[in-house]
């Protein structure tokens, strides 16, 4: 038996070298007790890894829950991951109840796509432009039915005609993509076993190179210091011009502008919100000068209606259904855009414990064992939620061709508001796991503060808890800003 886990720690946690003082903070290194090693065999012998098992619900109020067992959530949605394991190019359509159909996208030959569905909800495959002919038909089951797989060539309890099929229909390089799927299902069906959920990844993801923050019980608090300390007065407009270094000249012993900021070290403290998913709240992680700068900034910007996206997946078509699933406006901004944009993202990445050079394109010898140079965050994207607006019940996680041995994807989603008092418009987590109630839980949106959230399992998996949703703003308007952090790498 072999064991398939590596655990990547030293590459990833390090801080840059350059800093005069490393931050400090609460976290252990210890072995998380969510992992536990799991036998496995997809047809190649007895192997283990370790993977993600939620832990009992007690255990989230410290030993003594108000009920003995969690809540089923009044929220019944889940990610719903379409395989096409063909080697056909096909089109997926939504079906309503009444028979209309509506193009979700297009799936190249041995690709995957999602989308949070529900119950109840058809969809079919088609030809690409014909929709009236129906190859294959899914209808989403109860959780956890996210597993939608169409496999033409398998014939189940008869391996002969299953094989008799793949030769006749696939070449060399389709059958090993064919192969791949067939190994992700097996791993699969075996992990729902064991832990009770599906496995939205591909065969087989590695834990994440990232440190995850533990989420034990709910107002677990954690702490970590910054040298990034907060602005206290914004600069004069001559030095706030962008970055244009790069590389390893980025690289800083000390804070910039060190005489507009608070002095000494910035306490950062997270308090547990939610144990799955392991949510967290920074109380004034921006001083109200950076978020009257970020303001200042969106003023000469072209907001534009915000999209919604399947990260690595089949080909994306955007329809009018689709953007109602989304309708505020956004845009972006660079970490270069100014100092004090760079500066939220050096003290985001001591929150993360993440190395800052992660955080922007790299020199050849800062991180030479990633395949890029590119960084693991993505621009910050500014947006601006108006009467009404709303973004529905989404997760941040895309999913992985079934060739890419990376599986890069969005690891950790920091949300920076920028204002408050208005109406409506809280971050709602509508499938957090508890023993109170089946209503979601609702962060309210307050100036400064920071909300972390984890899109990943510690076992690598995505997190299919990890659904949220902007609320609609009923009143005033609502401003904030989204860090997506992507693991191992952003593609």
């Amino acid at each position: 038996m072999k064991t398939l886990l590596t655990w990547f720690v030293a590459p990833f946690l390090l801080i840059s070298v350059s800093r005069a003082e490393a931050p400090v903070c609460s976290a252990t290194e210890e072995h998380d007790p969510a992992l536990r090693e799991m036998i496995y065999n997809i047809g190649e012998g007895e192997q283990s890894t370790y993977v993600y098992v939620e832990p009992d619900i007690a255990s989230f109020y410290q030993g003594q829950p108000p009920a003995s067992t969690k809540v089923a959530p009044k929220h019944r949605g889940f990610s719903a991951k379409f395989i096409n394991a063909s080697n056909r190019r096909l089109a997926l359509y939504w079906v309503e109840p009444g028979g209309k159909k509506h193009l979700m996208r297009e799936h190249a030959p041995f690709t995957a796509s999602g989308t949070a569905s529900f119950p109840g909800h058809k969809f079919v495959f088609t030809p690409p432009n014909n929709p009236d002919e129906v190859i294959h038909t899914f209808v989403v089951q109860e959780y956890p039915d996210n597993i939608q797989l169409y496999d033409p060539y398998f014939v189940k309890g008869d391996a002969t005609q299953t094989q008799q099929n793949l030769a006749t229909s696939l070449n060399d390089a389709e059958r090993a993509k064919y192969q791949h799927w067939r190994d992700t299902i097996h791993f699969h069906e075996q992990y729902l076993a064991f832990t009770g959920r599906s496995y939205l990844a591909n065969y087989l993801r590695e834990p994440p190179r990232h440190f995850m923050w533990r989420a034990d019980y709910f107002g677990q608090e954690h702490w970590v210091t910054t040298q990034e300390t907060r602005f206290v007065t914004e600069p004069p407009p001559e030095l706030l011009s962008p970055i244009a270094v790069t590389g390893n000249h980025r690289q800083l012993t000390e804070p910039v502008m060190k005489e507009y900021r608070e002095p000494g070290v910035f306490n950062m403290t997270l308090k547990t919100l939610s144990c799955a998913p392991r949510a967290f709240e920074i109380p004034h992680f921006l001083s109200e000068p950076e978020v009257e700068h970020i303001l200042k900034l969106a003023q000469g910007i072209d907001l534009k209606l915000s999209s919604t996206g399947d990260v690595n997946a089949g080909e994306k078509v955007v329809t009018e259904d689709t953007r109602r699933t989304r309708t505020s406006f956004n845009s972006w901004v660079e970490r270069e855009r100014s100092p004090i944009v760079d500066a939220i993202y050096r003290r985001a990445a001591d929150l993360l414990r993440i190395d800052e050079s992660l955080m922007r394109y790299r020199n050849p010898d800062e991180h030479p064992e990633l395949p890029t140079r590119k960084s693991v965050a993505e621009s910050l994207q500014l947006v601006h939620y108006a009467h009404a607006q709303e973004y529905t019940a989404h997760h941040d996680f895309g999913f992985s061709r079934i060739e890419d041995d990376y599986q890069g994807a969005r690891f950790a989603t920091l949300l920076l508001y920028l204002n408050e008092g208005m109406v409506g418009g809280e971050t709602s987590f509508p499938r957090w796991v508890n023993a109170e109630t089946f209503l979601p839980l609702n962060v309210k949106p307050e100036k400064g503060k920071a909300v972390l959230f984890y899109s990943q399992l510690p076992d690598g998996n995505l997190d299919d808890f990890s659904h949220h949703a902007a609320l609609p703003v009923t009143e005033g308007e609502k401003w904030l800003m989204n860090l997506w952090v992507w693991d191992p790498i952003y593609e």
